[in-house]
């Protein structure tokens, strides 16, 4: 054996020394932050110990159920950090999955509730159907766009269906669900529901409605109809005067043009009359709408 390999051998046994250590002590703290979470009375505690655990599930080993028993927390801020960053495709238990369908049921917290239905979607489980449909019929915006999402994961015909049912009653996320389904599986019968809804909506709110909007036009296809759909867009936009949220439609467009290069390349005046929008945009003097002086003419 060589000089130069002893060097090397030394140091490969000190890091894996090292590397044990290491792992040693994770697993100590492990175990301190799972007997927390079971001995503290203090929901900040508790709360500290799951976000631990999360963040260390799969690399040291200790019980799942304490997930469940998170989800059983009397504190709701313990419930919601496990319903939002818990991973459940890694843990579809029938166990979790009950509790999860518990808290979408009978919670007292919308909160909780919508986000319980929205994991429960993950699950793709037929059992929850008549869950998600009653769920899409609640006046919650919120609930009702998870039920609805839920749905369309079992059933896109029904969801589809209840969306064109809802449009009437919708707001909020439900709006943006509705969108979402109308991009997936509408046509161009949908657009007024767009139209309307984008109109609608506060300042920044419009921004995400709008992205899906632009979605919908790719799969319209119809040159004459995007034009002045997006046309629609740019002037409900402009009206608000507000600079920031411009400048987000600018960047859309300028998505919309690089990701539909097959619809847009191909397309010379269509190439040509969102190039130019930009530019228009870009160019136009957006002066701020002036409030009315509240003390009057002094």
């Amino acid at each position: 054996m060589s000089q130069n390999s002893k060097p090397e051998r030394y140091s490969s046994r000190y890091t894996r020394g090292f590397l044990k250590m290491l792992n040693n002590d994770g697993q100590t703290v492990t175990d301190n932050y799972f007997n927390q979470f079971y001995e503290s009375k203090n929901y900040q505690e508790r709360l500290e110990a799951i976000r631990y655990l999360i963040n260390v599930s799969g690399k040291y080993p200790f019980s799942s159920k304490i997930f469940i028993d998170a989800l059983k927390d009397f504190c709701s801020q313990v419930k919601i950090y496990v319903l939002q960053h818990y991973d459940f495709q890694n843990n579809k238990s029938p166990e979790i999955e009950l509790r999860l369908e518990d808290i979408a049921k009978n919670d007292e917290k919308l909160q909780l509730r919508a986000l319980a239905i929205e994991r429960l979607s993950e699950f793709n489980n037929m059992k929850h159907y008549d869950l998600f449909f009653s769920a899409s019929l609640l006046k919650s915006s919120k609930e009702s766009a998870e039920g609805l999402k839920g749905l369309y994961n079992l059933n896109a015909e029904k969801a589809y269906q209840m969306a064109k049912f809802r449009t009437n009653t919708s707001s909020g996320n439900l709006d943006l669900a509705i969108a979402n389904i109308f991009y997936k599986a509408g046509n161009a019968s949908d657009l007024d529901f767009f139209r309307q809804r984008l109109k609608g909506r506060n300042k920044f709110n419009k921004i995400e409605f709008a992205r899906i909007y632009l979605k919908m036009l790719v799969n319209i296809k119809n040159e004459s109809i995007i034009k002045s759909h997006i046309l629609f867009i740019c002037e409900d936009i402009i009206a608000t005067s507000n600079k920031d949220l411009i400048q987000l439609l600018i960047m859309e467009l300028h998505k919309f043009i690089s990701g539909n290069q097959l619809l847009c390349g191909g397309n010379t005046e269509l190439n040509y009359f969102l190039n130019k929008t930009i530019d228009l945009l870009l160019e136009k003097n957006y002066k701020p709408k002036e409030l009315p002086d509240p003390f009057g003419p002094v």
